[in-house]
């Protein structure tokens, strides 16, 4: 079968690899659609590394092919996506319910194979787990390819707690952003501020919700979200979904005192800052962050695409055979385009 394959830094291709057998305690999945995160592309060009020969991709979406003896849950033809962990399910993270803190936990398509192909199968403690997630009809296979990345913006607002009053900017208007965008406006944010440097991006986020856009390549970044919150008082919830480090010292003077601020984006080894730890007592902020999703998490997600309130089909900008998989992670790390689907 096709799959995209990293072998070392900086050296990602589509190879022909082993179709996976069937096993007795697991199942396998036609892969029907998978989408291409930022942490792909991070791999893709060579500034993060994976575990060797590893298949890449973590947000996919599948149909059971073929289904072990001793797996009672799943039948051919079950509609799924696919929770993109490896967890022990013993550890205390996992025991509280947060297994994308397990101390042993593996990603897929970083550290264990992911979706990138056109078969996957799942290990069978993901299957014991429930990792393995059946989908409702008015799910597609290339919205339930979103899942992941709107379980971690559920992840991202709940920490924040962001909900009718807040004021929230939102600093990047990627996908992830985008996301961001959606899901405070249905949660009730009061206004929405987002800041990015390709105005095609800030016109999308203008659509999907946003009240007020920033490039900060044309206009003061600082004074711009000052004066634009002088009217409701100011910001009090700032999420960086770009791995800039500089900003978050401006991020600082913007906030009002006791507002939280959440670094969603992780970044390479230049993600680093010196924060005046001052502004942070006197104005008594929060400081945080989230990374992944728990299962709960995910399952919220499946929820609020099957409500039918919550329309990811508009970030789905380009669609690319798998065999053409080079082509479409080329593409996203341009910048030309939002969620970019590989179609195995």
């Amino acid at each position: 079968m096709k799959a995209v394959v990293f072998h070392s830094l900086g050296n990602v291709s589509v190879d022909d690899i082993p179709s996976p057998s069937s096993l007795n305690d697991t199942i396998i999945i036609r892969v029907r659609a998978a989408a291409i995160c930022a942490t792909d592309i991070r791999i893709f060009k060579g500034e993060r590394s994976a575990k060797e020969n590893v298949v890449l991709g973590h947000e996919f979406s599948g149909e059971v092919v073929d289904v072990g003896s001793n797996v009672k849950d799943f039948n051919i033809g079950d509609r799924v996506a696919v929770y993109p962990i490896l967890a022990d399910g013993k550890c205390d993270f996992c025991l509280k319910g947060f297994r994308n803190r397990c101390v042993s936990r593996k990603t897929l398509g970083i550290d264990v194979n992911g979706g990138f192909s056109e078969l996957f199968q799942p290990y069978p403690e993901m299957v014991k787990l429930g990792h393995i997630m059946k989908l409702p009809d008015n799910i597609s296979f290339e919205e339930a390819a979103l899942l992941e990345p709107v379980s971690t913006v559920i992840n991202s607002l709940e920490k924040l707690q962001v909900g009718l009053g807040d004021n929230v900017l939102i600093v990047g208007a990627g996908p992830m952003g985008l996301i961001h965008v959606m899901l405070a406006k249905f949660r009730g944010a009061s206004n929405i501020l987002v800041s990015d440097y390709v105005d095609e991006r800030l016109y999308v986020a203008k659509e999907l919700g946003a009240n007020y856009t920033i490039n900060p390549g044309q206009e003061d970044f600082v004074e711009r979200v000052k004066e634009f919150s002088k009217s409701f008082g100011g910001v009090n919830k700032v999420i960086l979904t770009v791995g800039v480090a500089g900003i978050v010292e401006q991020l600082l003077d913007i906030i009002q005192p006791q507002g939280m601020i959440s670094l969603f984006a992780g970044g390479g080894k230049t993600f680093t800052s010196n924060l005046d730890l001052n502004k942070i007592h006197y104005k008594e902020l929060i400081v945080t962050a989230t990374q992944n999703a728990t299962p709960e998490q995910f399952k919220k997600a499946i929820q609020l695409l099957s409500s039918g309130n919550f329309n990811v089909k508009k970030l789905i900008t380009h669609k690319f055979p798998l065999e053409d998989a080079l082509d479409a992670l080329n593409l996203r790390s341009e910048l030309k385009a939002l969620k970019v689907l590989l179609i195995p």
